[in-house]
């Protein structure tokens, strides 16, 4: 992706997130946008290019947030090399099947955060946890998610967002 482009992700993330999207919470559980976005980027560009991403959007969100330094960062780049891999070997953008690997994905990393606050900071109701706040959460990232990819599938959009020497080989 342009460059400017990371750099607007990176400066508007957390307001987006928090101004647009918190206003739409369901019973409590919020949809992810930063994950999405992290997804969408995996898929469009290549492993490498999206871990940085999601570290470099976890790193922002950790910041703002004033949470562990280094757990968003280290989930999210996580999460960017595995979709920049699928995207690069398996899907495209408009696979029907990418709402899965999302929510595969935030439950993924949902599960790893509630694991590693168990581990370090002792009780907490798992399975309570799980069908409160990481699964509908999941299921809300992804119905987003594919919505993001249905509005980016459009070609002035897509264009829009690849480098030149990306659009080249494509």
């Amino acid at each position: 992706m342009k460059s400017h482009i990371y750099i607007i992700i990176l400066l508007l993330i957390v307001p987006v997130q928090a101004s647009l999207f918190n206003p739409l919470s369901f019973a409590g559980v919020k949809p992810d946008l930063a994950l999405a976005v992290l997804y969408i980027i995996g898929l469009l560009t290549g492993p490498v290019e999206a871990a940085l991403a999601g570290i470099g959007i976890g790193l922002v969100q950790d910041i703002s947030s004033a949470s562990l330094i280094g757990l968003n960062a280290f989930t999210r780049g996580l999460i960017g090399l595995c979709a920049g891999l699928l995207g690069r070997r398996v899907l495209d953008i408009s696979s029907p099947s990418n709402l899965i690997f999302l929510i595969a994905f935030s439950l993924a990393e949902g599960l790893f955060i509630m694991l590693f606050i168990q581990v370090f900071y002792g009780s907490v109701p798992i399975v309570n946890m799980f069908f409160t706040s990481i699964l509908p959460n999941a299921l809300y990232t992804g119905v987003l998610g594919i919505l993001l990819l249905r509005f980016i599938n459009s070609r002035r959009a897509l264009n829009m967002l690849k480098r030149h020497a990306l659009q080249k080989e494509l």
